[in-house]
């Protein structure tokens, strides 16, 4: 029935769609409020785009994955939660995103510690590369192993892009290359023993009138190619190329056999004899020797001799490792004594103290002798305890540069032999060098072997002598701060220094350095003395090993060289 109102459901057909209308506005009115403040979710945006920028940079610079890893979690964990619902306040919302971005702040201060941390440990790996790299050269230069420019040049710039290198990225290339070139340098060595090895097999198969003239051609030929070599692979193709013209040599020259045989015994005996002399057991030893020479005897055939020539190699080669290891322990004991029967036949009287003191304590237990049992400690392989016995004879090489030196009444500002035969013998007389002669006390700066500035110095006092050997410049800094490793109280104890001009010369705090409260420079101020206006809680002393020099001197020195400076301390 129909009314001038309508049907009763003409009325009522409205009232779902004016309560779903209801309910979107009171929706919309208890929204309006959420969401937080905008500044606080400004900030939080930044956070995040400033975090997500460092990392980028971070992965640049050559930041290792495994350390920005735990830092990109932490990131996704916080984008991947929420704002709180809360529909009719929003200072829940505001606050979420103020925490937010201040988790975001932290996660930039980490992430710029594990920047700082990556870069201190390339940084580190570079420099003790590159200080293997330098020990590698010396090394062949001493051997006088072929033309080793190449490397010198390549050492040169990778000191250079050290120097420049600021991120781990620069680092880890200089890291690299540095062992790149020292493996191969080490592979040099052994090329250049084969080389002498075919020499002198040919030297022999001469005495034993054989014709060697087509070998002696192909070993002017592998000279040739390994002055040319520059690569690992190189030195090691020719290795074995030497090694089967050796090889060949044996087999095409039977009548030189037993003269090679018995020479190859006879060093075999010499070798056992080092062993018993070094104090290991050589019984073992012994009885190979016995049977090596009793195949020798029994040998008819080539067959015989090239299976004796096999035997007695692998026999030898297995007590290498015992050799050199005894060699190394036993060097590091004579150098201890040598220094001790030099030093108490020349002692320094000092008058300060009435007390007679040694001049050559650096190369006892006291200073290099404890380095070299260090260093002796890390070898594993032939090859490392044989560095350590070729560090050992540069030791001795520049221990007796010292005692020349005492005798050498040449003024101290002027050059001095001993400086020019260091130079000559780790091969940097071409180069600029510091020189310091702890016996005189002095310091000496050559370029080219030719003398440019000398300054008195102080080193070392004698329980912590300045260390004697070849160095490179491992830091400079300008300025910096000296902190005692020793704790409050002890012998050896100083307070925070400050320090205007620093060159590390060898890690774990060796330095040349100004010493601004010393007054006295010069012989003797490395023991007990009275140093006329210094600080003599500090000044009355040698330093704890470093090298002291007067202010104004320092700040010369440290302006006119570089990281490609070399050091020798003798």
């Amino acid at each position: 029935m129909k009314t001038s109102r309508g049907t009763v459901s003409d009325r009522t057909a409205w009232l779902p769609r004016l309560a779903l209308a209801l309910f979107l506005l009171s929706l919309m009115a208890m929204t309006s409020a959420c969401g937080g403040s905008t500044q606080s979710q400004q900030q939080a945006d930044q956070g995040k785009a400033k975090l997500d920028q460092l990392i980028q940079r971070a992965q640049q610079i050559g930041v290792p994955a495994k350390l920005l890893t735990p830092i990109q979690r932490q990131e996704q964990q916080l984008s991947s939660a929420g704002a709180p619902f809360s529909p009719f306040n929003d200072q829940a919302d505001t606050n979420y995103y103020t925490h937010l971005a201040a988790q975001y702040n932290a996660l930039q201060q980490q992430l710029q510690n594990v920047v700082e941390t990556a870069t201190g440990q390339s940084q580190q790996q570079a420099s003790d590369n590159l200080q293997a790299f330098q020990q590698a050269l010396s090394r062949r230069q001493a051997q006088n192993a072929g033309n080793i420019q190449a490397f010198v040049n390549q050492y040169s710039q990778d000191q250079a892009l050290f120097a420049q290198a600021q991120t781990p990225k620069d680092f880890d290339a200089v890291s690299q290359n540095a062992q790149v070139n020292a493996q191969a340098l080490g592979l040099m060595g052994l090329t250049y023993e084969q080389l002498n090895t075919f020499k002198v097999a040919l030297s022999q198969m001469q005495a034993a009138s054989l014709d060697v003239t087509a070998m002696q051609a192909q070993y002017k030929d592998d000279l040739a190619v390994f002055n040319n070599a520059t690569t690992s692979a190189s030195f090691q193709h020719l290795d074995e190329l030497i090694n089967a013209q050796y090889q060949q040599v044996v087999v095409n020259s039977i009548n030189a056999l037993p003269y090679v045989g018995a020479a190859k015994l006879s060093e075999f005996q010499q070798q056992i004899g080092l062993l018993k002399k070094y104090g290991f057991a050589v019984a073992s030893y012994q009885k190979l020797y016995n049977s090596d020479k009793a195949a020798m005897s029994n040998a008819k055939t080539i067959q015989d001799y090239l299976a004796f020539a096999k035997r007695v190699d692998a026999d030898m080669a297995a007590m290498h490792s015992d050799l050199v290891q005894g060699e190394a322990n036993a060097f590091i004991n004579e150098l201890n004594s040598q220094a001790y029967a030099w030093g108490n036949a020349h002692l320094y009287h000092d008058k300060f103290d009435g007390n007679k003191y040694i001049l050559d304590s650096g190369y006892t237990m006291n200073g290099i002798g404890y380095w070299l049992q260090v260093e002796l400690s890390w070898a594993y392989t032939p090859s490392d305890f044989q560095s350590v016995v070729n560090d050992e004879n540069d030791e001795f090489f520049s221990l007796n540069m010292l005692e020349q030196d005492y005798s050498d009444k040449t003024p101290y500002n002027k050059p001095h032999q001993t400086d020019l035969e260091l130079m000559q013998h780790y091969g940097v007389t071409g180069q600029q060098v510091i020189v310091v002669s702890m016996v005189e006390q002095a310091l000496r700066l050559y370029q080219n072997g030719k003398l440019v500035r000398s300054f008195p110095v102080t080193t070392g006092r004698y329980e912590l002598p300045s260390l004697p050997g070849h160095w490179t410049v491992l830091a400079r800094q300008s300025p910096t701060v000296f902190k005692s490793t020793d704790p409050p109280g002890s012998e050896f104890w100083y307070p925070p220094t400050p320090i205007n001009y620093a060159i590390n010369y060898h890690w774990d705090g060796y330095f040349i350095h100004d010493a601004w409260w010393r007054v006295n420079f010069g012989p003797g101020t490395q023991f007990p003395h009275y140093d006329v206006g210094g600080d003599e809680s500090f000044a009355g002393n040698g330093s704890h090993g470093c090298i002291n020099m007067p202010e104004n001197d320092a700040a010369w020195l440290y302006a006119n060289t570089s990281y490609n400076t070399q050091i020798i301390v003798y």
